[in-house]
């Protein structure tokens, strides 16, 4: 049986790490498990290696632990890897979603055909977002609702 694959974007990949009672970290702990294949465009793996240094700059504590977590916790999943999108791909996306700094996530996520996308940012990939794409686009939460009716029994 094929696993599922499921795109992840820097916000589940971050919560999971930080939120130990999250559902992000619920959906990282099912893919350790191997029940999914996780799907990481190099682009999310910058943002939120980014996300790490600005809190590091910040102050906050433990955020250089964090960091080692977060290349840990790549290797760890075993993920699929998606490349930089190109032009072309980008502009494609950039006329799918308001927010021009989600349009690389998304152009990766089309081109990664995921049977997923799962995200906290509701606010920019939207219901919309997915119906112009063709992506299942869903929160941490929902992800971990419906992911049972697809899970082996």
């Amino acid at each position: 049986m094929t696993r599922p694959r499921v795109f992840l974007d820097s916000g589940v990949l971050i919560e999971g790490l930080v939120s130990p009672w999250s559902a992000a970290r619920g959906v990282l702990i099912l893919g350790r498990a191997a029940l999914f294949t996780f799907v990481v465009a190099e682009i999310v793996v910058e943002e939120a290696e980014r996300a790490l240094l600005r809190k590091l700059a910040q102050g906050y504590g433990g955020v250089a632990r964090l960091r080692d977590d977060f290349r840990l916790l790549m290797k760890r999943l075993r993920v699929e890897r998606i490349q930089h999108v190109s032009p072309a791909r980008f502009e494609a996306a950039r006329r799918l979603i308001r927010h021009v700094n989600d349009a690389p996530v998304l152009a990766a996520a089309m081109v990664a055909g995921p049977d997923w996308l799962v995200t906290g940012n509701t606010k920019h990939f939207t219901v919309t977002v997915a119906r112009r794409t063709g992506l299942r686009i869903v929160t941490p939460t929902s992800f971990l609702e419906q992911s049972g009716a697809i899970l082996p029994s």
